[in-house]
């Protein structure tokens, strides 16, 4: 029993590494929008069995980064501008929950973490390090999430997070960086307001910022459509 448990640990471990392995190809754009992804060609490449590969597919597959029909394929998924509206209408409306439930619960030491995370992010951008500006732009906002204390808001958000990732990829790889100063700006003025106890001004700020991330990715997609 033993061994058997190892044993469905260990191919557990490998498929998240095959689906981080794909995740970061499928932002980086090296797997591109709408590519045809076979799993005996990925376990060859990976040089790993048939199972675990088929496990990341379902994993990306519940994270929205590739589609897979039953008996025809599996392809990474198509930007639309109908799944843009989608992602980002949904995003508003838990964000704004998330903020509000976490309000109350944020600590001094919390708005630090914040800040430094906005810092952060503005010195990566200005290194073109925009794959770390990404991942550290889903802790800023995964820190609601976590002092909302609200487990199913939280759950949302995670299956959500590879989609807004996507975006601001694909917004990276087809554009110009943003300019220098402006993710930093628009992150401290949520920390601003949570500093001065301002709940509706928080809202405000954070509604905004997250529809200038839809307008930009918007703005890429009809560049290029």
């Amino acid at each position: 029993m033993e061994k058997m448990d190892l044993q469905i640990a260990t191919e557990r471990s490998i498929s998240q590494k095959v689906a981080e392995t794909l995740r970061k190809a499928i932002f980086r754009g090296d797997l591109k929008l709408g590519e045809r992804l076979v799993e005996a060609n990925v376990a060859k490449t990976l040089n790993v069995s048939i199972t675990p590969v088929r496990q990341a597919f379902s994993q990306l597959a519940t994270e929205g980064l590739i589609h897979v029909i039953p008996y025809k394929g599996t392809n990474v998924i198509q930007i639309t501008e109908t799944f843009i509206e989608e992602v980002y209408s949904i995003r508003i409306s838990l964000e704004l929950m998330a903020v509000e439930l976490a309000f109350p619960r944020l600590t001094p030491a919390d708005c630090d973490k914040l800040e430094v995370y906005a810092k952060n992010m503005d010195n990566l951008t200005q290194a073109g390090k925009f794959e770390e500006v990404a991942e550290i732009d889903i802790q800023f906002h995964g820190l609601f999430y976590e002092r909302s204390e609200h487990a199913l808001l939280l759950e949302i958000w995670n299956n959500l997070q590879s989609r807004i990732q996507l975006f601001q990829s694909y917004g990276r790889i087809h554009t110009h960086p943003v300019n220098k100063g402006v993710v930093e700006n628009r992150h401290l003025k949520i920390v601003q307001a949570i500093r001065q106890g301002d709940l509706p001004r928080l809202l405000q700020t954070m509604k905004e910022h997250i529809e200038a991330g839809k307008l930009m990715v918007l703005n890429h997609y009809n560049r290029l459509v």
